[in-house]
């Protein structure tokens, strides 16, 4: 499509609603996945009855960090009742504060299984040996892209040109270097910046999609960082979105939400937790809940996944290794 943004739901259907209203929607899937996560914790305590009435699963308090809407916490809760009641004995999922706590309650054997986004995994996996097992898939496939994005209008068509302009980005995870914060820095020190903050005169850390993409479309900001996602979504209710913006880098094949197993745990164990998931989608409960987070289904993890995800803290200027990140410039996506 020449002159306008191509969206995913452009690729799914020709004619798209037109609405006013901004969208409200998680800033990353990263985090939406995590809730989805700590929501579904029993639906694994039935599938691990061999010898545990529960399995022991656990999670970071970052699920609650970009749901700002009470109704979406209230209809996850009714979801999980019904689910709870319908599934399973019991079970109770563990809210930890730190990557260092859940890392500890690991080695010692306290905990079976997490559910986190890609960048808390990645640190994770530093500090106690964790395997993926599962991994989540959004509506339009099975892996997420990160995208910047100014104006069509405004003749900015390089990370060059943003030195000293203004940025959006989503809420950073303090209890890690995010995926998109890894990236953004990357392509700035490329550029011959220092970080993020040196190199914008101003940056906004948001929660939800309206408040990052709304800024660049009114022209009150000159950039946003957002997934692909979190885009198709605005532009599904805001088309204009959709003819107004243009990326000027990307990177692509990201990983998307993530369970893992603690190393030592038996494949019996982890097969019965994979299929315990991978059946979600197939009740109505389920199905209700992924829809509510735009996740398609759970998929098993398969070696490679994490391939892109790896490359790019690889190539982070913290990193001692380097690589290259797959990058276009000035072009529509």
């Amino acid at each position: 499509m020449t002159g306008t943004l191509e969206t995913t739901s452009d690729r799914r259907q020709e004619n798209i609603p037109v609405g006013g209203c901004t969208p409200q929607f998680p800033t990353t899937l990263f985090i939406t996945c995590h809730v989805i996560f700590a929501m579904l914790f029993c639906l694994v305590s039935s599938a691990c009855a061999e010898d545990l009435n529960s399995l022991r699963m656990g999670y970071t308090g970052s699920i609650y960090l970009d749901v700002v809407n009470t109704d979406i916490r209230a209809a996850v809760s009714v979801l999980v009742k019904k689910i709870v009641l319908k599934n399973f004995s019991k079970g109770e999922p563990r809210i930890y504060d730190t990557l260092g706590e859940m890392a500890t309650d690991l080695k010692n054997g306290k905990l079976d299984a997490v559910g986190m986004p890609p960048d808390e995994f990645m640190e994770l996996r530093k500090r106690v040996p964790i395997d993926p097992i599962l991994i989540t898939t959004p509506n339009n496939g099975f892996d997420t892209e990160l995208l910047l994005l100014v104006r069509k209008d405004s003749g900015i068509r390089s990370v060059r040109e943003l030195r000293g302009r203004s940025l959006v980005m989503p809420l950073r995870n303090p209890r890690c270097l995010n995926m998109s914060v890894a990236w953004l820095e990357t392509l700035l020190i490329e550029e011959g910046g220092r970080n993020i903050a040196s190199y914008f005169s101003s940056v906004k850390e948001t929660r939800t999609t309206a408040n990052a993409v709304m800024p660049v479309f009114f022209r009150q900001a000159d950039a946003c960082l957002m997934t692909r996602q979190v885009l198709d979504l605005a532009c599904e209710l805001n088309p204009q979105i959709a003819r107004e913006l243009v990326v000027i880098a990307r990177q692509e094949k990201l990983s998307q939400g993530i369970i893992a197993v603690d190393h030592r745990l038996s494949e019996e164990i982890r097969e019965k937790i994979r299929q315990s998931f991978l059946n979600l989608h197939q009740t109505t409960e389920g199905k209700q809940l992924l829809m509510l987070f735009k996740v398609r289904k759970l998929m098993p993890y398969v070696p490679g996944y994490l391939k892109a995800t790896e490359a790019l803290y690889a190539n982070h200027p913290g990193s001692k290794k380097t690589t290259n990140i797959a990058r276009h410039s000035g072009k529509h996506p």
